[in-house]
């Protein structure tokens, strides 16, 4: 009896200890309605992925149910009486909300779309001038006229390449210039599964991209139809004149990174001093991005404040702190109509404003709610953000370092910071500083080499270095010569501006030039970034012990990018303007010039660092004259002909295990290979190829992408699944 008695005694205590733990793993994983804000834009933008992912697009039917769920579910989440069913619920509707609204934003973003290339005289208004990649002036058009093009088929905007040299003409914002140009519609991917251009010119209202074949002449000026046109010509004059106006007080470099910080114009920013920002990992301090516009924020906050601290009996009277708060929110509204409001620009002000009116309304200013509720609206207002990656490596970092800052080691290293005596303050700041950058850096990394396939190795140093002098000296400098411009002593700040930019473009220079500055990095297998997100979301977002739970997940995702994932044998690019084979030394190209996006998108998508002329010359691809071959493995050999090649003369190669390319064929030749002629390679775009026994499987970058509205009329799967049985019986079903 007694033993029964222990036994009865021992089991009670272990049931016991058992509930205990289930309360605890309950407490733990269920989220409080008052968390449910922290995941809110999470769920939103799983809905908005869930749109973009779709290989079709999605019926009026599935909008209108999922704007139904959104619409019923939120109320039913709010009356819930338990905190999971709430969480469930609302998680549910932002989701089925996110859908919605990209749906709904694409629809309001549809614009004009040229349906092919084509050469005539286009005459617009210059809203914006840049720099493409080959180093040349760009100029996007708007208010645009293209002769010969009814008007219900001229895109809205246009993006030229201008001509340099001696055909050069000076060209401003602001003036309506006509030039004969070679107009495009917006590219396809260069490979299956590749960026989209396309995609990003739609929700940009781009119809048409090309280069002038004759030089800019200006038109008659006519004032922009519309009100907000009108105001929008009007402050990009003035944008226009203010980085006149600096760069004659700061010519060369010094003044165009000036220029680029102050106005946003990146017109006069050169190749190579925005190449060694890139590689040392400091270009973010060109953008007008969170950082510029806390800095100014920042600086007007506490300038006011401090000002009206003067004033005797001011903080009696109010609250000075909420008066800085509200000049602070002018500014920051100020600079960002005045940047040329660009997306990064427009994500940065919200953030921005959020924590200013969290002081109007007496929350904390900096706080992971702040932060979500930023996001959510951006978000809610441009759910196309979603996929850049300013907006994915903004908010990582700034979510990142608010979830430190708010973790117990934040905590216990505010408290440590508050408590350090004067003599420490200089380590202390150094540390913060160190702290800060490297937080922030390892946030960001994953998805900027998700992103530019490009790790900087020495950026942690290069950032410490020169982000002081951005928001010590810079900043200030630029706000002190806003406010004395009008009374024309704006030249001395700017003088000290420029010491600081010669400051940060040689610390770039510096750890551009270290050996193994830069790591290329390839694409991510496909489980991988989902992993690294939620993990990293699981790290930042849940509290106590099921934290670390994060760290799983994260770890997995890491691992499988580190393994690699499998890179096409065979890639070619769109019209097949260019090929390239794996081969024993890295993946060889067909020509050393031409179709350069083409060729270096790939090479960065394999993490490979040499440039077009290296991989032209690496073995793998066999040249004779216009014929060129190439060895894909089981016995499956590629064979490409440029020009006319006679089916004659292709007949000797059209055999089994061959693919055979030419792009300017009158006919098929005779034989048992595959064959991709022009009509083919029209309707398939970039094209990979994957050798499997017998087979050889072919992905389609356009047959993959056919069903969205952005590549309407731009080649269709049901072409080769109709018209080319044999063809469609090699193509991989596109991925889900």
């Amino acid at each position: 009896a007694r033993v029964d008695n222990e036994g009865t005694a021992g089991l009670r205590s272990a049931g016991r200890g058992l509930r205990a733990l289930r309360r605890a793993l309950v407490e733990a994983l269920t989220p409080d309605r008052a968390r449910i804000l922290l995941w809110a834009p999470v769920a939103f933008g799983l809905g908005i992925y869930a749109f973009f992912s779709v290989n079709a697009e999605p019926s009026s039917w599935a909008v209108a149910t999922a704007l139904a769920v959104a619409v019923l579910a939120l109320p039913a989440s709010i009356r819930a009486r338990s905190g999971l069913a709430a969480y469930l619920l609302a998680f549910a509707a932002l989701s089925a909300g996110g859908f919605a609204a990209a749906s709904l934003r694409a629809q309001i973003a549809a614009a004009p779309v040229l349906s092919r290339p084509l050469d005539a005289t286009v005459e617009g208004r210059v809203a914006a001038l840049s720099r493409s990649r080959a180093d040349q002036l760009r100029a996007e058009l708007r208010d645009v006229v293209v002769y010969g093009l009814p008007k219900d088929e001229t895109p809205m905007r246009v993006r030229l390449s201008l001509l340099q040299g001696d055909f050069e003409r000076p060209v401003r914002v602001g003036d309506r210039i006509a030039v004969y140009a070679r107009l495009s519609p917006p590219g396809a991917p260069v490979e299956p599964g590749g960026f989209d251009f396309r995609r990003h010119a739609w929700f940009e209202e781009l119809g048409g991209v090309g280069y002038a074949r004759g030089p800019a002449m200006l038109s008659e000026r006519r004032p922009p139809p519309g009100m907000g046109e009108k105001f929008s010509a009007a402050i990009a004059a003035l944008r226009d004149r203010i980085a006149a106006g600096i760069l004659e007080a700061l010519p060369g470099e010094r003044g165009a990174f000036a220029a680029a910080i102050i106005v946003g114009s990146r017109a006069e920013i050169g190749r190579e001093p925005l190449q060694a920002l890139r590689d040392s990992n400091l270009a973010h301090l060109l953008a007008i991005s969170g950082l510029h516009m806390g800095l100014l924020a920042g600086i007007v906050f506490g300038g006011v404040r401090g000002a009206l601290a003067l004033w005797p009996g001011a903080a009696q009277r109010f609250s000075t702190r909420k008066a800085a708060a509200c000049a602070a929110l002018v500014a920051a509204t100020a600079y960002l109509a005045l940047s040329g409001a660009s997306v990064a620009t427009q994500r940065a002000w919200v953030m921005a404003a959020a924590a200013l009116v969290a002081i109007l309304l007496d929350r904390p200013a900096i706080s992971l709610r702040a932060l979500a509720a930023a996001a959510l609206l951006i978000l809610l207002w441009r759910p196309e953000s979603l996929l850049n990656a300013g907006f994915q490596m903004s908010f990582a970092a700034a979510l990142a370092l608010v979830a430190a800052w708010e973790s117990p080691w934040g905590r216990a290293a505010r408290r440590a910071w508050e408590g350090g005596g004067r003599a420490s303050t200089i380590t202390r700041w150094v540390l913060a500083l160190a702290i800060t950058s490297a937080v922030a850096g390892l946030a960001t990394a994953p998805f900027s080499a998700m992103s530019f396939n490009r790790l900087s190795q020495f950026g942690l140093v290069a950032n410490m270095l020169a982000v002081p002098a951005m928001g010590l000296v810079a900043m200030p400098a630029a706000a002190v010569a806003g406010l004395l411009a009008p009374l024309g002593l704006h030249e001395w700040p700017l003088a000290v501006m420029g010491w600081a930019i010669d400051w940060i473009l040689h610390i770039a220079r510096w750890a551009a030039t270290l050996p193994g500055a830069v790591r290329m990095v390839s694409d991510p297998p496909a489980w991988a970034p989902p992993l690294i997100i939620f993990g990293g979301l699981a790290l930042c977002l849940l509290r106590g012990p099921v934290r670390a739970a994060g760290l799983a997940p994260l770890a997995v995702g890491l691992g499988l990018w580190v393994t690699g994932a499998p890179r096409p044998t065979l890639l070619i690019a769109p019209g097949a303007a260019a090929i390239g084979v794996v081969g024993p030394e890295g993946r060889s190209v067909d020509r050393a010039r031409g179709a350069g996006y083409a060729v270096e998108s790939w090479l960065a998508a394999d993490g490979d660092g040499a440039g077009q002329g290296g991989a032209a010359e690496r073995k793998g691809l066999v040249r004779q004259g216009r014929r060129v071959e190439g060895a894909l493995g089981d016995g499956w050999r590629v064979i490409r002909f440029a020009g006319r090649a006679r089916p004659e003369t292709m007949a000797r190669d059209c055999k089994e295990r061959v693919l055979l390319i030419a792009p300017a064929a009158p006919r098929a030749p005779e034989g048992r290979c595959v064959w991709l002629g022009p009509e083919r390679l029209a309707a398939l775009g970039a094209i990979s190829a994957e050798p499997a026994g017998d087979r050889l499987i072919l992905r389609s970058a356009l047959a993959e992408t056919a069903g969205r509205m952005w590549t309407a009329g731009a080649g269709s799967p049901d072409w080769t699944q109709e018209d080319d049985p044999a063809l469609a019986t090699m193509l991989a079903a596109p991925p889900r």
